[in-house]
């Protein structure tokens, strides 16, 4: 994939035609703040990814990272909510993330 600036990921969210692509252009523009350390930025657009409906495998990594930006930001409860249901579907290379974060979390509690 293109590197994409925030206006061209912003852009591709108000012309996605249906739910398939409104929500695969929310999960872009969520990792993206997420990946320049806009957690607070992120977690919205992940939220909406996910309410318009994601494939099983971004999904997965969509609530991993929404996980991880929730614990970032001051929620770890939400954050372990949210990695329970990513753990349902996460590949091995995603659950190697989630278990270490989950540690990490609950280290926090």
């Amino acid at each position: 994939m293109e590197r994409r600036n925030r206006k061209q990921l912003e852009e591709a969210v108000q012309r996605a035609k249906n739910k398939k692509k409104k929500a695969l252009a929310y999960y872009n523009l969520g990792l993206f703040h997420d990946n320049n350390a806009r957690e607070v930025e992120a977690i919205p657009n992940y939220l909406k990814a996910l309410e318009f409906g994601l494939d099983s495998k971004t999904k997965a990594k969509a609530l991993a990272w929404l996980a991880s930006s929730l614990y970032k930001t001051g929620k770890p409860r939400k954050a372990l909510e949210r990695i329970v249901e990513s753990q349902k579907t996460a590949d091995k290379q995603l659950q190697k993330f989630i278990v270490g974060l989950k540690k990490r979390i609950e280290k926090s509690l």
